[in-house]
């Protein structure tokens, strides 16, 4: 209902294209809606729509808007619009998302709990991507309820923060000053140590006195920018190869973060993150799992698994405590979003010792997941699996026909194609709930050859001479297939965008990328079949797929993916190579191969596994 009534309203806002006019709009509802008649703070007087201004019919339009869809007009609500109406641009290149009160309120007062300080009439307290200020709501909050100073006091000497956005930061010193104002503090002005910067780059002892005479922040809070690598500058990407922590794979822009923070805390200083959890099981985290390592940080973990914290996007996050002092252990736990103002999580105790940061953090069951680990062969080294076939173009190489004769499939347009320049191809994503490949079969455009069982592409005059339907049909598509990887790819116009799952072998053993318990797999001697989204386990020998198939079935492989898998809604789980590659494929013997065969009960099944692997779960 919520979404419903805040989408009239932001239309409303979205009319105007400057910040300044936006921001007064709110500004003077607020001020309208809480009755405030008389305010002293200059920025804010210079904020407020009067009955001479131009803008006073449109603020009228606005405030019967407010009053129509809020009951109360909070400061909460204040956050969320500002968050709204910034650019959806901006939106994924900074990654500004506004953070649930409950969550900022408990990081916050956790941080607190945790930090050793005495005198907090002295405390520094940052937010080092503050966005419009919420975190540090909190904080003032904390400050007051133990220290009773003045906002202008907390505000000149406790509270700091920085955003890349000029316009985040303006309304951030609009909530304080709303702040002060609204809870019977009203100064005509304010001093804030809010700084419109990068943080990638940000001196803090050249731009702030009081930081370089403490040595670093007390504590920092906050929400890190959630933008992916794909959806950075080039000035950013070159930036975060300053930070130890970025030197593995394409890391988002959050994981930097966490190393700026370290670096800017006092001795014993407290960092309180609510964050995306790809860095504890990615490729991209290698190094900031190292760093935290070889660090030996105190670093507490509360993860969300697939709980939905932020409305409108989707994100497996956690909170994070780390601390600046050693530890030899991680503190993990899984817990509600919900709960977390009713208890103290109950934290497990990881040594550092028993982690890979290479393979990434198993936190959940870490001992038996070690002894699977150590149990024969690891299947990556026996089965060689593979993500689909990855044309880039899927919806122009792939294709349902409506009919076909001996030499030709024909399209819906009219179009045919050859059949002899065609594979088939099944997406074994939907394979979790099918029994039967047949129904799932489409046709791929297939332009290459085979030289020594190696998929060679095939020289476009041989192309359009012995496939001219295909050859047109492709061509007349030629512009898409151009914009593949944004126009950057080193490859032909036709060819595929990768070169990958192309080898010919007479057994696939074919599975869903995504999946949860009881998901179907199926294996298919056709070599001619290609597979396109989702996995397979390729091999010549089909007895190997077979006891894989078995054991796929397993509760114990099953749990093994829960514990080490990136997690989805609805309690699927992925099953891509990175994930279970280390799963222990215990070394059977013939005997032992035959029985597990024969076995068609997957309870029969679970018990002879486990009994080899001398795990009961």
């Amino acid at each position: 209902m919520r979404k419903a009534l805040n989408k009239d309203i932001f239309e409303f806002l979205n009319a105007y294209n400057e910040e300044e006019q936006i921001d007064r709009l709110l500004v003077s509802a607020f001020i309208d809606k809480h009755k405030i008649t008389k305010v002293k703070n200059k920025f804010i007087q210079s904020m407020i729509i009067n009955e001479k201004d131009k803008d006073f019919v449109f603020f009228q339009e606005f405030i019967n808007l407010i009053k129509k869809y809020y009951k109360e007009f909070c400061f909460e609500s204040l956050m969320e619009l500002f968050e709204y109406v910034i650019p959806g641009n901006d939106k994924l290149i900074n990654g500004a998302v506004y953070t649930p009160k409950n969550i900022r309120e408990y990081i916050t007062k956790e941080a607190f709990n945790d930090t050793k300080i005495k005198d907090y009439n002295t405390i520094l307290v940052s937010d080092i991507a503050c966005g419009v200020g919420g975190f540090l709501l909190e904080a003032i909050d904390e400050l007051k309820a133990k220290t009773n100073n003045s906002f202008k006091y907390i505000y000149t000497n406790n509270i700091f923060g920085i955003d890349i956005q000029e316009y985040s930061i303006n309304r951030a010193k609009i909530l304080l000053s709303l702040y002060a104002i609204f809870n019977n503090e009203d100064e005509e002005f304010f001093d804030f140590n809010l700084y419109v910067g990068n943080s990638l780059t940000f001196d803090w002892n050249r731009s702030n006195i009081k930081f370089k005479h403490a040595g670093g922040f007390d504590i920092i809070l906050g929400n890190p920018p959630y933008v992916c690598s794909r959806n950075m500058d080039k000035e950013t990407k070159d930036l975060m190869q300053n930070w130890s922590v970025c030197k593995s794979g394409h890391p988002d822009l959050y994981i930097p973060f966490f190393q700026i923070g370290y670096e800017l805390l006092k001795k014993n200083g407290v960092l309180g993150f609510i964050t995306v959890s790809t860095f504890i099981k990615s490729l991209n985290g290698r190094a900031v799992r190292n760093f935290f390592s070889e660090k030996s940080i105190l670093l507490k973990i509360i993860d969300f698994e697939d709980e939905q914290i932020f409305e409108d996007k989707t994100t497996y996050t956690c909170i994070c405590f780390l601390e600046k002092k050693y530890s030899k252990n991680i503190h993990y736990t899984i817990e509600k979003s919900k709960k977390l103002t009713s208890k103290i999580p109950f934290y497990n105790k990881v040594s550092y010792d028993h982690l890979d940061n290479t393979k990434g953090w198993h936190l959940k069951n870490t001992e038996i997941i070690r002894r699977i680990e150590s149990t024969g062969t690891p299947l990556g080294e026996i089965y060689n699996t593979k993500s689909g076939i990855a044309t880039l173009r899927n919806s122009i190489f792939i294709f349902k026909h409506v009919s076909e004769d001996k030499k030709y499939f024909y399209l819906e347009n009219g179009k045919k194609i050859e059949k002899d320049i065609c594979k088939r191809i099944v997406n074994s994503n939907y394979l979790a709930n099918k029994e039967d490949i047949n129904n799932l079969v489409e046709n791929l455009i297939f332009p290459y050859t085979y030289i020594d069982d190696k998929p060679i592409l095939i020289e476009e005059n041989e192309f359009e001479k012995n496939y001219p339907h295909a050859h047109d049909y492709l061509l007349s598509h030629i512009d898409s297939l151009n914009q593949r990887d944004k126009g950057k790819g080193k490859y032909f116009w036709y060819e595929y965008g990768r070169n990958q799952s192309m080898e010919v072998t007479n057994y696939k053993l074919l599975f869903p990328q995504l999946a949860n318990e009881g998901f179907n797999c199926l294996i298919s001697d056709d070599t001619d079949l290609y597979f396109n989204n989702g996995m397979a386990a390729l091999s010549n020998n089909k007895e190997e797929l077979e006891i894989l198939s078995k054991i796929f079935r397993s509760s114990l492989f099953w749990f093994y993916v829960k514990s080490t898998s990136k997690y989805y809604s609805s309690n699927y789980y992925s099953l891509g190579r990175n994930y279970i590659k280390n799963f222990g494929i215990y070394d059977f013997s013939d005997k032992e191969k035959e029985y597990l065969l024969s076995l068609t009960e997957k309870k029969e099944i679970d018990i002879f596994l486990e009994s080899l692997y001398n795990i009961h779960i």
